[in-house]
């Protein structure tokens, strides 16, 4: 029998539905599925998303083209920097702003010194290295310092700005010390047998002399132990001649050198003023005294003496025999 499909009361047709089918082209991937069957998690955070991509391969060019603008950018401050452009700029600024400063008034106008006694005006000025009208704010104090005590005569210096005009020269000038003589020139030393000066030295001539390479450097010892314990004998004393830098010679007022020992100068002195006082022997017509030997004295006659006119020939010592005419060993050494 046949069947008869049932019809909508509107007439229409009613079409039986289909069961449901994905179309080709929207069926789900299923190899996207990882494992049991769990969908990857999306990295959370924009730095976590690009690693992630970097890790995938997918580069975006935006991050390296900021970071090439970086580079660059500091390659640029680093080159101003090291090729000395920043600091050309400093400079001109702060030379401009010294002029307008100067213009205004604060410029130098008197440069005040204090202590000086024997440096050289002229010098002193030549290191300070200013003029009248110089901006005060663009004077170097460190520099001018540093130049000033280059100077033979002083040992220290202090300078200062005194605003709005004022330059201010404190110096601490070296105490002579002694005439050094070494190979034909004659300088002024101090205490530390530093040379101050080689002009105006005959002002100086009632200062110790000194001869020899090295006698700068050991005087200051020996003048110091004969001022404590032998001040007759330092008075009658015209030079200290340094010997092969090793030992001294006296040469007395009356030309008799007497010969100090390289060690036990101290005991060798106090024998000589000994015999000195009991025999007068330093205003004898002798030519040297030898104390290099430690148990004698030993002198040496002039032509005279040595013609039976002079000192007599022999005297006991207290630790020996004072003997005329025979050299101690050594020689003049």
């Amino acid at each position: 029998m046949r069947q008869v499909k049932p019809q909508s009361r509107t007439g229409v047709r009613t079409v039986p539905k289909r069961s449901a089918k994905a179309a080709p082209g929207k069926r789900r991937n299923t190899s996207a599925m990882s494992g049991a069957g769990r969908r990857r998690e999306r990295p959370s955070g924009r730095v976590a998303e690009w690693f992630e991509r970097l890790r995938e391969g997918d580069f975006a060019t935006r991050p390296f083209t900021w970071g090439t603008v970086a580079l660059i950018a500091l390659v640029g401050i680093y080159g101003f920097g090291v090729g000395g452009h920043a600091q050309a700029m400093r400079d001109a600024a702060s030379a401009q702003a010294n002029r307008l400063l100067a213009l205004s008034g604060i410029s130098i106008q008197d440069v005040r010194v204090i202590g000086r006694s024997h440096t050289r005006k002229d010098e002193l000025l030549a290191a300070v290295g200013v003029e009248r009208g110089d901006p005060i704010f663009g004077f170097d104090t460190e520099t001018a310092r540093q130049r000033i005590e280059r100077l033979g005569w002083v040992e220290t210096a202090t300078v200062t700005r005194l605003l709005p005009d004022t330059i201010r020269i404190e110096i601490t000038e070296r105490e002579p010390f002694a005439l050094w003589q070494r190979g034909g020139e004659l300088s002024l030393i101090d205490a530390s047998g530093r040379p101050i000066t080689d002009e105006g030295v005959q002002d100086f001539a009632h200062l110790p002399f000194i001869v020899g390479f090295g006698a700068p450097r050991a005087a200051p010892e020996l003048l110091k132990l004969m001022r404590a314990e032998q001040p007759q004998l330092l008075s009658r004393v015209r030079a200290f001649v340094r010997v092969s830098d090793r030992r001294w010679n006296l040469r007395l007022e009356n030309g008799v050198d007497v010969k100090l020992p390289e060690s036990g100068v101290a005991a060798a002195l106090a024998m000589l003023a000994a015999h000195d006082s009991k025999h007068r022997i330093l205003s004898r017509d002798i030519a040297a005294i030898d104390l290099r030997l430690p148990d004698r004295v030993t002198v040496e006659l002039t032509e005279t003496a040595m013609n039976g006119t002079g000192l007599a020939t022999e005297a006991k010592a207290n630790k020996g025999v004072l003997r005329p005419g025979q050299a101690a060993r050594g020689g003049n050494t």
